[in-house]
This record gives C-alpha cells, structure tokens and sequence, in this order.
C-alpha cells in the first residue's frame, strides 16, 4: 500500500518513521528528529530509503609545505584528535601529508594553540574530510598546502562549518587561480609568521561574532511549542534559574580546576587562568568577559550549544555577570533619557538574511551568549566590514532601539561596559542572558550590505512567565528547574535532558521526586528504552498517588505517557487501558472541552484505528475534533491533525470521496496557519494522492504526488526517507497510467 501520514498521540520527539508518541502534546508542527513535540506517523508501502556516504578515494601526494618534513602524523603531548571534545566555538584544521613532528613543528602546534586552543592535524585526505562533515557545533578554520587543496576544497568548501581557508605552500602564485574558485579562501601564504597572524586576526574577528537565533513565531499559547520557540523559553528561564541558585563556595574552585585541565599544555591559557585565580572578584566579572578571555570564549559556547554541563562548572561566574550587569543597567537607568540606539555587525548568509527576512514581526534573542553592540554606527559597519575575507556573505547591520519610556522594568538588562573594555573608543553596551527583540523590518540597502531593525521589547519575559503560570496551573508543576529540563526534550535535547534531570535527582527537594522521576522516564521514552521508562513513570505515578493531594492533572499526564509505552510496543489493549484511565482522570479535574481532554480522545481514537476498528475510531476522532474546535483557536494545526486522521479513517473503510473532502480541509488548514514548505503540507499532499490513488485517478495522484516531492526536496534533507516514499510513489503512479 502507498504511504499514508497520520498525526498520532502526545508526542515530544520524532525519532523513528512509525507511530511516534512522547510526553504531553500532539502536535503537528515538524516531523523533524528534533522537533518538541511531534505527532507525525508515516508509514512506507515499499522500500525505505537509503543514505549513503560517497567513499572518497583520492590520493595526494602533496608538495611540501615551507615547514614540512617527512611523512609522518604528529604525536604531542599538546595535539588534540577528532574524538576529543571542543569546548570551544572554534577548530583549526590542518591537512599535510608531510608534516613533520620535530621541534619546528611543535612550536607551530603552541603558537596555534595560544591562538586557538583546538588545533587537530591530519595526513590522510580521507580522515580530514570526514573529520570535516562531522563537525556540527563550531567553526573550522581550514590550512592546507596547495596540492592538498585542489583534491580537499571540493569536497569540502560548500560544508556550512567551514569558515576560512588558508593555503600554506612554496609558490604562492602557482595557485592564486583557487581563489577565484573557491569564496573562503582567505589567502596564499608561504611564510609561517604571516600565516599564523593571519589566522589570529580572523579568529578575534569571527569569535567576537558567532552567535545564533532562536525565533519566537506562535501566535498560541505556550503550550503549542515548536522545538525552537522550546529553544527561545529556554534562554528565557536559564538567567532566573541560575541566578535563583543557592551560593556555592566551591564554584569558583570547580571553575578553575577544569579550565585548567581542560588548556593543559596551553601555556598562555593556563597563565591567564592562574590570574583569574590570584585576582579574580565579581567586580571584575565585566572586565573578565569583555577582554574576550578563556571565561568568554567557553561561556558564549556553552551557552550557544545548551550544554547544561559547561554552564554548571559556569554557574558562579555567570551569576556575578548577571549581577554586575544589572548595577551597571541601573547607572544607565539613571543617566539615559528616552530612546537608546546601539548597533551591531555582523556577516551573514544570504540564507541567514531571508530566514531574518522571513520572520519580521516575530521576536528574536540571541543564543550566543551576551549580545555586544556599539552607541556608534560606524564602529559596528567597520567591524562587520572586518569580518573574514569570504565573498559568500553579506554585512548586516542591526540597528536596536530601546525606548526607557517604554520599559520601565528590569526584564531587559543591558550596560554600558566601555570603562570595562580595554577598547573604551568603541563605547560598547552588552546586554544580558533573556534579551529580546522584535524584528521591524529587514532591508537589502545594497547588494552587499543590508539593515535589520530591532525594538527591545520585554514580550520575551511575558511569554517565559505565562509558561512558568500554565505549568503550574495545567501540570501541577512548581518547580522551575524541573520546567527548565523539560524544555530541554522540548527541544530534542533527551541526552542533556537525561544528564540534567539526574544530577537534580540526586539533590532533589522530595516535593520535586515524582516530577523529576517523570522527567526521567520521559528522556529514556524518547531514547526507546521502554522498560526503563516504564519503571520510571510507574514509581513516579505511585509517589504521586501518595500525596496529599494527589496532584490529579499531573499523574494523568503520567497516565497518558505509560499509555503511549505500550502503544509503540504494540500493546494496543494494555495502551487503551492506560489511556482510558488518563481521559477518566481529566474529565474530574479539568473543565470541559478542555485540550487535554481531547488529546486523551485522540489517543484512544488511534488505538482502535491500529487494531481496524475503524468505527470507534472514527467516533473518538469526531468528539476530539469537535472538542477542539470549542477550545482552541480557528486554523490550529490539532485541529488539522484531527481532520487528517478522520480522512485517513475513511480512507481505510474506501469511502474515498468522503476521506478526499476531509484531507482537502486539513491541507487548507495546515497552508493557513503553517509555514509555506512545511512538512505536513507535503503529507496532506501525499494523503490526498493516496486517496486519488485509490480511485483510480492516476493522473491526479500523480499531480499530488509531484507536489508533494517538490515540497520536501525543498523543506527535508536530501536522504530523508519521506522523500524516497514519494518517489516510490511516483514511480507506481506511472506505471499505472
């Protein structure tokens, strides 16, 4: 049979192409691995499909780089390999067969060390290129020698992560034609000093840049969050959490055990560091960060990459930060009268400009860490001017307005930090962790340069406390740090999760237990380990039918996720018994018509419609749809997902006109209130011609079917399976005809 796309139950992560069910909310915003709540089932009537990696066989036989000697791989006590961990938002790269490994290229190694920490050789054209697609959190920065060019660039030039190449080699213009080929290509170098000074201005440049968005683009509440709306809230209550945190006499000690074994061998890191040591007071946290440290560049990754581990070790230094800055921002508070304009630039993508583009309107904040601007204009254009030689980027400008008239609270921190700065002509203000903006408007003011405008807006914080407020209504949870890991498998993140979740059992408050127990079980849920997930939900629903009260709302959330277990086991009767319990619950302790309540008739409506009792489930899957469209608002994708799964119904029973006209609604639906190449409208698509399909109408089926590859060759990776499904289905669609 042809590949059909059904919406299933409460889901928080995608990770398998059958049935995927999760935590709390069935949701129909992304079928992606990563998405917070996904309830996407697909379900393939041929092969799947297949991802291959090319082996690339190339040899080179590179010519000797000016520092070369005989082919060898370098063995310090100073290099770092491809499995080591970069803490780090940066990673050097170096690719020379004929490296050698005397004293002359050891000094090499500690003078790119003192410039960045990562530095990984290779001598093998293979390893450094697998080495190179694998890379996912960080910058490279790529040296070669020219003969090992013309066979690496190929194949690794157009991989995002890289940066900036240089080529080291004898005869520099032998190759200078590269640079007409190949944007990233900073120079041609045959000198090491100018190689290595070249290095270190682009890295400064690039670091003090790297950072990454996350949009806020609901127009619902927050209990419909799409895995980066998840990723906006996150940073939205990290500040608060950590700087709620009971003082730790030991952080400044942890802190500076593990930079130190973290730069071992790093010379100029580890002095910087025993003077943090010998100096340090939180007076002098801005200073430390803006002087762009070891403390600033493994902060700004940590943050970047919600590595909650990297923050822990962070916690004390963050907190003092936090705290200067906002008796800094109270200075200002008193001194600045009406509006505030700061700059900053930046060179981006044009992909990065149309995704900006394509979100005017909706709010920003920043994951990098702190947002560094400029009172100047013309400091951050010159700065943004700076930044790399690439040809494959544009400058942008933002332009922030914070109007103090408007904001008369503490939600949006900043400070000016130019006394701080051992650059004070640059009159920089930085802002702190939770800032957040509304993008006006994004304009190309020349080819090579375009404007975005921002207004500071405090939406950002609002939005964070209406979270905190529906948890504590609707899941009875009151504990801020058990939210904050949650929204961690929001966001797809179930290992951080899992990591997080457990050291907080391990100095849990006991009115926490069961909501962390929870927690728990849920990252091993979407981990598919069921046995330990089940153990873990059955002790937490057993802790919480001891207390007084018993927190209702709560344990039948607990109730649903046991029921979701034995639904992707298989267990299709246990899972009904487990989901019939939960809809009970919530009929007593919530109000009618509430979302909950139709989630509970959607999941039992899919465990029937598995076991081919397409009736009953036909009869759940109407009360839900009815349920929500009373509780939720007109063109919510649930209620789409409620009409996709009745078409599919009548689709099984072959009352095809019937399932066509239930398909046709749910795709008019998804193109409203859906982003225009996202991913269910390319199964409404496919649905509806599977049902043409069925019909007989060949010619329309294909049509439908064409529509549907176009849209996620367009919206999902190359080798994803959905796409494979598609021209499956093609392909049958014409040999029928």
């Amino acid at each position: 049979m042809n590949s059909k796309t059904k919406a299933t139950v409460s889901c928080s992560s995608s990770t398998s192409h059958k049935y995927c069910l999760g935590n709390e909310k069935h949701d129909t915003k992304s079928s992606s691995p990563t998405s917070p709540l996904s309830a996407v089932t697909k379900i393939s009537k041929t092969s799947s499909a297949s991802c291959t990696k090319t082996d690339e066989n190339a040899q080179s036989t590179s010519e000797a780089s000016p520092s070369s000697l005989q082919p060898s791989t370098i063995a310090t006590s100073t290099q770092r390999t491809p499995n080591d961990e970069n803490k780090e938002s940066i990673i050097l790269i170096w690719l020379d067969p004929y490296i050698g490994s005397d004293d002359d290229t050891q000094r090499t190694v500690a003078m790119l060390r003192e410039i960045n920490d990562f530095v990984v050789f290779h001598t093998h054209l293979d390893s450094c290129i697998d080495h190179v697609t694998n890379v996912q959190n960080e910058r490279i920065f790529l040296v070669t020698s020219g003969k090992c060019a013309i066979d690496l660039l190929p194949h690794v030039e157009i991989q995002s992560q890289v940066d900036s190449i240089f080529i080291f080699c004898l005869k520099p213009n032998k190759y200078k034609h590269l640079q007409n080929e190949y944007s990233k290509i900073i120079g041609i170098f045959n000198e090491r000093e100018e190689l290595i000074k070249s290095i270190k201005d682009n890295i400064d440049l690039v670091e003090k840049q790297i950072q990454s968005f996350s949009f806020y683009n609901q127009q619902k509440s927050t209990r419909d969050l799409t895995s980066e709306s998840a990723s906006f809230l996150w940073f939205q209550l990290f500040k608060d959490l950590i700087i709620q945190m009971p003082p730790d006499n030991h952080g400044k000690r942890q802190m500076i055990q593990k930079c130190q074994e973290y730069y071992r061998g790093n010379r100029k890191e580890v002095a910087t560091i025993q003077e943090f040591s010998d100096t340090y007071r939180r007076a002098d946290a801005i200073r430390w960060y803006t002087r762009q440290s070891f403390v600033y560049k493994l902060i700004n990754k940590a943050l970047r990459t919600e590595d909650i581990e990297q923050l822990h070790i962070f916690r004390f230094f963050i907190t003092d930060l936090c705290l200067s800055l906002a008796q800094e921002y109270k200075k200002m508070r008193e001194r600045e009268q009406g509006v505030l304009r700061v700059y900053r630039g930046v060179k981006l993508s044009n992909e990065e400009v149309e995704k900006l583009k394509g979100n005017e309107g909706k709010l920003i904040s920043i994951n990098g860490g702190y947002l560094s601007t400029s009172r100047l204009p013309s400091v951050a254009q010159n700065f943004a001017s700076q930044l790399t030689k690439r040809r494959d980027a544009v400058v942008v400008l933002f332009e922030i307005e914070y109007d103090f008239n408007e904001l008369n609270d503490d939600d949006i921190v900043c400070a000016d930090v130019a006394k701080f700065s051992d650059y004070p002509e640059e009159q920089e203000v930085l802002f702190d962790l939770g800032a957040t903006f509304k993008i006006q408007s994004v304009n190309r003011e020349k080819p090579d340069l375009s404007r975005v405008n921002l207004r500071v807006t405090s939406k950002g914080a609002d939005i964070a406390r209406e979270y905190i407020k529906l948890n504590r209504k609707e899941l009875e949870e009151r504990s801020v740090a058990v939210m904050f890991g949650s929204l961690l498998c929001d966001m797809g993140q179930c290992d951080k999760s899992m990591k997080y979740f457990e050291n907080l059992f391990q100095n849990h408050e006991d009115e926490n237990i069961s909501h962390i127990e929870f927690n728990l079980g849920r990252t091993h849920d979407l981990r598919g380990e069921y046995d330990k997930a089940l153990q873990l939900y059955e002790h937490s629903y057993g802790t919480m039918m001891m207390s007084k009260p018993v927190p209702k709302k709560a344990s039948a959330r607990v109730l649903n996720n046991i029921g979701n277990v034995y639904y992707k086991r298989s267990e299709y009767d246990r899972a009904l018994d487990y989901y019939s319990k939960c809809l009970k619950m919530r009929e007593k302790c919530l109000p009618p018509d509430h979302p909950h309540i139709a989630d509970s008739l959607n999941n039992i409506g899919l465990v029937y419609d598995n076991k081919g009792e397409y009736d009953r489930a036909l009869d759940y899957y109407s009360k839900c749809l009815k349920m929500r469209e009373k509780c939720l608002p007109p063109d919510h994708p649930d209620i789409a997902t409620s009409l996709n799964n009745i078409g599919l119904v009548y689709d099984n029973k072959g009352e095809y006109d019937r399932a066509l006209d239930y398909h046709s609604k749910c795709l008019k639906m998804r193109e409203k209130c859906l982003p225009s190449d996202h991913p269910h409208i390319a199964d409404s698509l496919n649905n509806i011609g599977l049902v043409y399909d069925n019909k007989g109408e060949y010619d329309r089926a294909l049509d439908y079917y064409s529509k549907c590859l176009k849209m996620r060759e367009k919206c999902l990776p190359s080798d994803h399976p959905d796409i494979a499904t598609s021209l499956n289905n093609i392909g049958i669609s014409f040999s029928r005809i």
